[in-house]
């Protein structure tokens, strides 16, 4: 039995190469390993630069896939990094705000669409950013603290919860975006998340 996920989110979903351009090929996003590992059915929903949804129709685009595939087992949901990125001096606190108003408003106005069981928040990656200009090293330590904001989220809405922040993922030279080698270990992280829920 294959149980189908939804994954959104934003390029590390999707699978840019960063610097380099492009996209890593399905079978080395951490989405198509899961899926080629024959015990899921996965749906890459990553884009680009998304943010966490606030505007009324980014959230109803979300809702609309959702009414799509009636059928699905889980929604994963990784974002924050580009909201950090573009709200730096507000920080990781005012970001988790962001994330816990969408997923009440996914959990309270569409509960025919997504249950709690059906959702699993997963914290970002932190970034490296600081490597490349010591002056970034705050970007990244917020990235950290998004992990204990969410998995604070996590509870209070009763969802399941990964903190990618702390697993041991490379990137690559831009600091954000997951090299082949950081989305086999992504991969293999998210295989035991996934072997509790399932």
């Amino acid at each position: 039995m294959t149980h189908k996920i939804i994954c959104y989110g934003d390029s590390n979903t999707y699978g840019a190469c960063g610097f380099v351009g492009g996209r890593h090929a399905a079978d080395s996003r951490w989405t198509g390993i899961l899926h080629d590992s024959g015990l899921y059915e996965v749906v890459n929903l990553g884009e680009n630069g998304r943010e966490i949804p606030s505007d009324r129709w980014e959230f109803n685009e979300l809702a609309d896939f959702l009414r799509q595939e009636p059928d699905f087992d889980l929604l994963t949901i990784m974002l924050g990094t580009n909201d950090l990125l573009t709200m730096v001096r507000s920080g990781s606190a005012k970001v988790a705000v962001r994330m816990e108003q969408f997923l009440t408003e996914l959990l309270n106005t569409q509960p025919n669409l997504c249950r709690t069981e059906q959702i699993l928040l997963i914290a970002p990656p932190s970034t490296a950013l600081g490597k490349m200009a010591p002056s970034s090293a705050a970007l990244d330590e917020a990235c950290r603290e998004l992990g204990d904001y969410y998995a604070d989220i996590a509870g209070k809405l009763h969802i399941h919860f990964a903190n990618a922040s702390v697993w041991p993922v490379e990137l690559g030279p831009d600091g954000v975006h997951m090299t082949v080698t950081g989305h086999q270990i992504f991969a293999e992280e998210m295989k035991k998340i996934l072997a509790d829920i399932f």
